[in-house]
């Protein structure tokens, strides 16, 4: 079947279904997946019934929903007449320009909307000149400053207070006659609602400047702002003003956020229904059937990794929905049935699941998810395999740092997240990385639940070959750093083969580990150090820590098999491995359950 054919077979199957989800807010009326209406609503009225002039500040991380919830209440006003709404997307209008040019664009875009209401008095002459003097000088201050001139004189011109003539008095002076016009009018809107938006995706310094300029000149009766930024930004943006934050100058930056900000709203991400809103999109990919026959499982599992972040989940969806072609394409290219209801009766429903829960521990914890991929068996990670990936630096390499992780460890072991080596493994890695250190807690409940919930059926040989399996279906959507996991899907020789080439080109009779080790990785520099000397286990018979990866499984061990290559002498050196010499040796299950490796006498 060639790929034509294969190519047409998926589409359809899938032509009535939405393959991605684009990151792009939800549109003005959409339905609400998320619940945040109440959220929504509760603001609309404060709007409606506030006095002005107010600020309010739409706060949240990127991506969390600002935009979605402007769009609620924009909506939610929009059949109402009373209501004059002006939206303005800042990130565009600061594309390809000067900051001192994005500050006029915004600003023009506002003063025209305003002056677009039918039957307005004023000489729309009157602002445009004020408002061209503030323009001319603001343009002033960006090529003065470019110039390396006196950038400053020129912006004290335009703010000095005590300036008869000063421009922005004078044009926030023809502001409030406009807006007091407005609301006198014909048209009778009681209020001016002005949404900017996107202040988050410009330079944070750049982004604070816009605030200042839009509370300086639009601080006007009947106007309301509702802007959406986060305060993080707005931190960044005033370092170069009061320096790094500390517990010392933090209220330097808190009264600046309350100058501006009124009313400080903070996305709820907390109390989105998550179950809902992921079930909905992954019905619209065609992963599931039915949208809410895993919302509890769907919620723990992003509970644990990804958390509320709406661009985030996009992002889990439109992975889950490239493997979901993928597998289908696989599907039929051994078969050829087009029915969708037979697909759907041979669906595996717990690896589905498996497979959603792997790509969210792609996504938020890659360096675990890399650390599964190579040993799928995570009840057996033990002391040795953490040895390995850290060399103990957790532990420090002083005494006051060792005897903190001690004291730390102590204390995690005695909870029942930890209690267990493997999870004691899932300690240690994350100790040393900050983002990985504050939530492995979740971590380990996230392992925990796929042991004791989702593959309790499965014991621990036939548990790493499940997930073997499905984790092998999620190498596409993996982004790391090394892209290492890319490049061992793509190599057509495998590492361990490179080692036993590299290490038959040396010669040696016997080699220090480390030798093997910096040999395979300087011939081979997309290999990861750390991979080299776990592949090398993998080869040693007699080194127990072998038992950890799926390939060597309880067999005899007398070089009739591939990985059956090295053998660890007195000295810890590495030689060939010859039965003569060295014996049979055996990969056989201990009374306890776990793998380990003997000498047959």
């Amino acid at each position: 079947m060639n790929l034509q054919t294969l190519t047409n077979i998926g589409y359809n199957k899938m032509k009535n279904k939405i393959i991605g989800i684009i990151d792009e807010p939800n549109p003005k009326g959409n339905e609400d997946t998320l619940d945040i209406f109440k959220h929504a609503t509760a603001l609309t009225k404060f709007i409606k019934h506030t006095s002005t002039p107010m600020t309010i500040g739409i706060q949240g991380e990127w991506g969390s929903g600002k935009t979605s919830l402007l769009n609620s209440i924009y909506h939610a006003l929009e059949n109402e007449s009373k209501y004059k709404q002006i939206w303005v997307n800042s990130w565009e209008h600061s594309l390809l320009t000067t900051p001192e040019e994005a500050l006029l664009k915004i600003m023009n875009e506002i003063i025209q909307e305003m002056l677009s209401v039918p039957d307005v008095k004023i000489q729309k002459n009157e602002i445009i000149k004020v408002a061209s003097n503030i323009f001319k000088g603001a343009l002033r201050i960006g090529a003065t400053a470019v110039g390396g001139g006196k950038a400053g004189e020129v912006a004290e011109e335009l703010l000095d207070n005590d300036n008869n003539t000063n421009p922005i008095k004078e044009l926030r002076k023809k502001l409030d006659e406009l807006a007091e016009q407005i609301k006198e009018g014909d048209s009778q809107y009681e209020k001016i609602i002005i949404y900017v938006d996107d202040l988050d995706r410009i330079e944070p310094k750049d982004a604070v400047r816009i605030l200042e300029l839009l509370k300086n000149i639009f601080s006007i009766p009947n106007c309301v702002f509702v802007l959406a930024i986060d305060y993080q930004v707005v931190v960044k943006g005033l370092e170069d003003k009061f320096g790094k934050r500390t517990e010392e100058n933090e209220w330097e930056f808190r009264a600046f956020f309350d100058k501006i900000i009124q009313l400080p709203f903070m996305m709820p991400m907390g109390q989105y229904n998550i179950g809902k809103y992921v079930g909905s999109l992954l019905k619209q990919i065609g992963f599931v059937e039915d949208e809410n026959r895993f919302i509890k499982e769907i919620e723990k599992v992003i509970s644990y990794t990804i958390g509320g972040n709406p661009r985030s989940l996009k992002r889990l969806i439109n992975s889950l929905a490239l493997i979901n072609i993928f597998s289908k394409i696989d599907h039929d290219s051994e078969s050829n049935e087009l029915d969708d209801k037979d697909e759907n009766t041979d669906k595996d429903e717990m690896k589905d699941r498996l497979l959603f829960s792997l790509v969210c521990l792609q996504i938020s914890y890659p360096v675990i998810y890399d650390l599964l991929t190579e040993n799928p068996n995570f009840p057996s990670w033990n002391e040795d395999l953490a040895f390995e990936i850290t060399q103990k630096k957790e532990e420090g390499g002083k005494e006051q740092e060792r005897e903190k992780f001690k004291t730390d460890l102590d204390i995690a072991t005695k909870t029942d997240l930890f209690n267990d080596e493997w999870e004691q493994v899932i300690y240690r890695i994350c100790y040393t990385k900050p983002r990985y250190k504050s939530r492995v807690k979740d971590i380990s409940q996230y392992f925990n639940y796929l042991k004791d919930e989702l593959l309790k059926k499965y014991k621990e040989d036939k548990l790493k070959n499940i997930i073997a399996e499905v984790i092998n279906e999620t190498a596409v959507t993996n982004v790391s750093s090394t892209d290492e996991s890319q490049k061992r899907t793509a190599r057509k020789i495998p590492t361990w083969q490179k080692i036993q080439e590299i290490f038959m080109d040396i010669g040696k009779d016997a080699i220090a580990q480390n030798e093997l080790i910096k040999q395979t990785s300087t011939k081979n520099p997309e290999l990861n150090p750390g991979t080299i000397r776990c592949q090398i286990y993998k080869l040693t018979v007699n080194n127990r820590t072998r038992t950890h990866y799926g390939e060597n499984e309880p067999r005899l061990c007398d070089g009739s098999n591939q990985y059956d290559f090295l053998f660890k002498n007195k000295d810890d050196t590495l030689t060939r491995f010859d039965k003569k010499k060295h014996g049979t040796w055996e990969i056989f299950k201990r009374e306890d359950g776990k793998l380990d490796v003997s000498k047959i006498k």
